[in-house]
């Protein structure tokens, strides 16, 4: 597992992500990312979630949505 902890993520509708937290929870890579704002020397105040996903030799990454998981990891990745 690559760690792309301080690293930056690029959606497909271009919205930058800066990774805070990686974690692993029931061997799924998940992370926890601050949007980067326009600017793009600070952050917004959208903070997500994301699963890591490997297709086809590609790395990608979705939105963590199911509750359970949120809060699993909402509950256990500190922000200090």
């Amino acid at each position: 597992m690559e760690n792309l902890t301080n690293q930056v993520i690029y959606l497909d509708d271009d919205t930058k992500y800066f990774i805070i937290r990686q974690a692993l929870y029931k061997g799924v890579t998940y992370y926890l990312a601050a949007e980067v704002a326009d600017d793009e020397e600070s952050f917004t105040n959208n903070f997500k979630f994301f699963e890591r996903k490997d297709e086809d030799g590609k790395f990608l990454v979705e939105e963590v949505t199911d509750e359970q998981v949120l809060t699993v990891l909402a509950n256990n990745i500190k922000v200090e």
